[in-house]
């Protein structure tokens, strides 16, 4: 007996193949150039802008074995939490409006920017960060991981004060909600 799983995402373009430099894993630095240059293509990811002020949407521009590429719509009051990206690299970029990004930092004030039309940012694995919306209805950002973002660690602050970090598919959207909770719940019928 077969059993066909419906894939969670299809990519939306077939092949990045024009703005991304080689084959085989990116580096940080190459994941935010390529972010780049899709924010400036707005060709690419307009037609995958939603304004949703029930959920931060997520479209899946492209995916290979190496690599995939996310067009991000926030609308205010939307935002990630801290997370990192397990074994992925990632460059972002804003393309539309504006959104904040906060980096942890120990037993301080977490450091904070804001981040405008054209500005990104890159990280190694390990990179831990949350983004949420600043300006714009929506604003959109472009993010693009390798290897693939299939793992997230989502970050939070238990009632006792003691941080926990809850390892969640990268395809969920990142919310409070934990996993026991069931985040899980029909997402690892793709592997």
């Amino acid at each position: 007996m077969t059993v066909k799983v419906k894939p969670l995402f299809v990519p939306v373009l077939a092949s990045l193949g024009d703005v991304v430099p080689h084959d085989g894993f990116l580096t940080p630095g190459e994941l935010e150039d390529v972010a780049r240059r899709v924010a400036a293509r707005t060709d690419i990811w307009e037609p995958l802008l939603h304004e949703d002020t029930a959920h931060r949407r997520y479209e899946l521009l492209y995916e290979d074995d190496r690599m995939d590429a996310w067009i991000l719509s926030w609308m205010p009051g939307q935002g990630t939490g801290f997370h990192d990206h397990y074994i992925s690299g990632v460059g972002l970029c804003v393309a539309r409006g504006a959104v904040q990004e906060d980096l942890m930092a120990y037993d301080a004030q977490h450091v904070s920017r804001q981040l405008q039309v054209g500005e990104s940012r890159q990280g190694g694995p390990g990179y831990i960060h949350r983004v949420g919306h600043h300006d714009g209805l929506p604003a959109v950002t472009v993010h693009v991981y390798s290897p693939r973002l299939d793992w997230v660690g989502q970050y939070r602050v238990g009632e006792d004060g003691v941080v926990q970090r809850d390892v969640r598919p990268g395809r969920n959207e990142l919310t409070e909600q934990l996993v026991s909770e069931g985040a899980l719940d029909g997402v690892l019928e793709r592997f």
